[in-house]
């Protein structure tokens, strides 16, 4: 149990290595950090934090493509949760209720602002191939959303890592009424779904597309989803049961061993930096040209960099991108720590195989599918108080990549920077945001919770 869910004393590695002048006894100390803690406690801390409800008036808010998976954000925000909790109760939430985008399967990338630590950073748990062991095999990935939302939650979450898998746990055992969002994405992928058996037993019952308020049920998902909960994502890759996990994706015809799971880590990585007044714009990922035509011709520094993403959805074949299955989600919580992320499965609803007894659905991963998003989340803080300002993710395809582009040109340059930008049609186009130009958490009443309708899920927060 995490000592912040209690009114007891605790303290953050940062604390480490400060000494006093003297030693003082050691009933004193005890004395001294009892009192400190329970102090913190009244003042910070809701007495019933891990309870819905626990935190009163502002609470942050979540934007995202799936209204039920903003929902249980939202409720851990609302118990006291951090935006890294919320975050990863929303990703796992959504492997239930929006498995076109995010799955255990799949993968994804994130940037993270926390502010006590005065912070931003990357992770990325994109999903990389498994190993090909014969030649006749459909390339998939290796399931790096266990181990990239347990490192979230380590590094950045308060409440229990049990607590956050809970509710998508729920959904998988006892059913969920489908969204709008998801039936939209099977009716558009329509033959692959009935293509695949293991997608067509749960999406496409009696080869009918479910319809929304249809229940969605996973039972062998659910077990997947309490291993996880009780045992941590070290079962999952360290012990036998990854070996039956690899075993059973072989089978199917797919790739995957038991070393590839054993040697995934996620991984840490430095944020993509530029100045915006006086605040910093973070991303996840550089552009990968090293100039572009002036097509935003203000904002210097971001209009350079912005235009060099737009020559990276011009540049290449970027037809695979059109296709793929991604999704993006931004949480903000009451203490001004964020994160945006890209969910992916590579393709709408991955590869189409994994191993079925388990739930387990994987990305597709043949090299163009699995290729990094076109241009991924990013975060804008203030660097010398840490306040958030912005927040967007979106789809990564060059359709949402355009509309991203174009979204952070009129946000942060000014109306009319997006007037030259060329949108394309090519992809979904669903981008989510979160504005607080004013800066929070001095000024939450700045703040602005747009989730786009083309992705047809919803904001929540309060």
């Amino acid at each position: 149990m995490r000592l912040s869910k209690m009114c007891v004393p605790y303290f953050r590695s940062s604390d480490v290595g400060s000494r006093p002048t003297r030693k003082p006894s050691w009933r004193i100390a005890v004395a001294i950090a009892m009192t400190a803690g329970m102090a913190a406690c009244s003042s910070n801390e809701p007495e019933n934090i891990g309870q819905i409800g626990a935190v009163s008036g502002y609470l942050g808010g979540v934007v995202a493509d799936e209204p039920r998976a903003v929902r249980n954000a939202r409720d851990v925000l609302s118990a006291g949760g951090s935006a890294a909790d919320a975050a990863v109760a929303l990703y796992a939430t959504m492997t239930v209720t929006k498995p076109s985008v995010a799955g255990i399967g799949g993968g994804g990338v994130c940037v993270i602002h926390d502010r006590v630590s005065k912070k931003v950073e990357v992770l990325d748990f994109w999903p990389r191939p498994g190993t090909r062991t014969s030649s006749d095999q459909i390339a998939t990935t290796i399931p790096a959303v266990p181990r990239g939302l347990y490192a979230l939650s380590a590094r950045y979450g308060r409440l229990e890592w049990r607590s956050l898998l809970s509710t998508a746990e729920q959904y998988a055992r006892l059913g969920v009424p489908v969204s709008r969002s998801l039936v939209n994405d099977i009716e558009a992928n329509q033959d692959q779904v009935y293509a695949s058996p293991m997608l067509r037993n749960s999406l496409m019952p009696n080869g009918k597309v479910l319809q929304v308020g249809d229940r969605i049920r996973s039972v062998n998902l659910a077990a997947l989803l309490t291993s996880l909960r009780v045992q941590g994502p070290g079962e999952f890759y360290n012990s036998a049961l990854g070996a039956r996990v690899a075993d059973a994706v072989q089978e199917a015809g797919g790739t995957l061993t038991a070393d590839d799971l054993r040697n995934y880590r996620p991984e840490w990585k430095t944020a993509t930096e530029v100045k915006v007044g006086n605040e910093t714009l973070y991303l996840a990922y550089p552009p990968r040209s090293d100039s572009g035509p002036s097509v935003i011709s203000q904002g210097e520094e971001l209009g350079d960099i912005l235009n060099r993403y737009l020559a990276d959805i011009t540049a290449g074949d970027n037809s695979a991108q059109a296709a793929s299955g991604r999704s993006g989600f931004v949480v903000v919580d009451r203490a001004a720590n964020a994160v945006a992320c890209v969910t992916t499965m590579n393709k709408p609803f991955g590869a189409g195989l994994g191993a079925e007894a388990f739930g387990l659905g994987l990305a597709a991963g043949d090299v163009a599918h699995a290729a990094t998003p076109l241009i991924g989340p990013a975060l804008m803080v203030n660097p010398y108080v840490w306040e958030y300002y912005y927040g967007i993710a979106g789809t990564g395809t060059p359709a949402g990549a355009t509309k991203q582009i174009a979204t952070m040109a009129e946000d942060l340059i000014g109306s009319g920077a997006a007037s030259g930008i060329a949108m394309s049609t090519d992809g979904k186009a669903s981008v989510n945001v979160i504005r607080c130009l004013e800066g929070t958490p001095p000024h939450p009443e700045s703040c602005r919770f747009i989730a786009d309708p083309a992705g047809g899920g919803m904001a929540g927060t309060r």
